[in-house]
């Protein structure tokens, strides 16, 4: 099989001809595909169904599918990026680039994702603290670490991130 800048290019799916890391990218645009099939067979058949509101089980179902994807392109960029510098690895900028763009879609299409990083930890966030553990660096408590991101559509939250909050050193854990 030929591996030519060409034959990548007009290849129908040239994933098959040059070997990528393994990422969630393919489980996000998984994802992506059903929640594409979803929303054409939700299509009105006729212009007198156009006028009728969607089921509220089917804008959870969305919203929870929307959090997912979000999730999975979020999870997929950490990936590709250097944690120490905060920039695309260099085996991976091609990659980042896509990513990006993705990231770029899920704002326009009004979701946010937020993963709270060095924020300080506060009981009113929207998010789910797994464990409290003593951290070296900080003051009060603080998220160090996300495992998954708080998800926001329109200004709604569709998914509760869960994240570890990091406590002064020599303050004692806390119950959860």
């Amino acid at each position: 099989m030929s591996h030519t800048l060409l034959a990548q290019i007009f290849a129908r799916d040239p994933r098959k001809q040059a070997r990528f890391p393994e990422l969630p990218v393919d489980e996000a645009l998984t994802a992506l595909r059903r929640l594409e099939v979803k929303l054409r067979d939700q299509q009105p058949a006729a212009p007198a169904a156009a006028t009728q509101e969607p089921a509220a089980g089917d804008a959870e179902e969305l919203a929870v599918a929307f959090g997912g994807l979000a999730t999975q392109i979020w999870r997929a960029m950490g990936k590709t990026v250097d944690p120490a510098t905060g920039e695309p690895r260099e085996e991976m900028k091609r990659v980042h680039r896509h990513i990006e763009g993705a990231m770029d879609v899920l704002k326009q299409m009004g979701l946010s994702i937020n993963d709270w990083v060095n924020q300080p930890y506060d009981a009113g966030l929207p998010v789910k603290v797994l464990t409290f553990q003593p951290a070296t660096g900080v003051t009060r408590d603080t998220i160090v670490e996300t495992v998954r991101p708080t998800v926001m559509w329109k200004n709604r939250l569709v998914q509760v991130g869960e994240v570890v909050v990091g406590t002064p050193a020599g303050s004692g854990e806390k119950a959860s």
